[in-house]
């Protein structure tokens, strides 16, 4: 998988799979990461981008360099707790870097922050090429069938 050949829909894909398998290793739970993380799959199957956006303001972890809720971070090994936030943060800009504006390498730059973060830590991130297989011309990707996106969603229950 060539991270800079994907879409931006992938991409935040590949960054919500981040914090899902560096959740599973450390096996770190918290209902506040689970709604992240489907918010964050949810680009995946909206066409309505800045209403995506308002719904990320709606979760209790935000990203954006904003802190995680108490909660969240007392669920967290104080030594990982750093790199989980990076994660978060580099995770919540993939989708956001580029909605108003040119297009830009950042949510690409996210994406590779996200998997160098997997990396220090020695965690692997594997994706079946079913759900990365996009060749729509625009940056954004094609827009996911529900039936692709349950699909999905399996996967990622098994994965955990």
């Amino acid at each position: 998988m060539k991270i800079s050949d994907l879409k931006i829909r992938e991409q935040q894909l590949i960054g919500a799979l981040c914090i899902v398998c560096f959740c599973k290793k450390y096996d770190i739970q918290h209902q506040d990461i689970d709604e992240f993380v489907s918010y964050l799959l949810s680009i995946l199957i909206t066409d309505n981008l800045p209403e995506w956006e308002d719904e990320g303001l709606k979760v209790n972890i935000v990203g954006r360099g904003e802190p995680l809720p108490q909660s969240v971070e007392n669920s967290i090994p104080l030594k990982l707790r750093d790199d989980f936030q990076k994660l978060i943060d580099n995770a919540s800009e993939i989708g956001m870097a580029d909605m108003y504006g040119a297009c830009t390498n950042e949510p690409l730059l996210a994406t590779q922050r996200c998997m160098a973060i997997l990396a220090k830590h020695k965690i692997e991130v594997t994706l079946p090429e079913e759900f990365l297989n996009d060749t729509d011309e625009d940056k954004w990707g094609k827009l996911w069938s529900d039936e692709k996106f349950s699909d999905l969603k399996r996967y990622l229950e098994a994965y955990k």
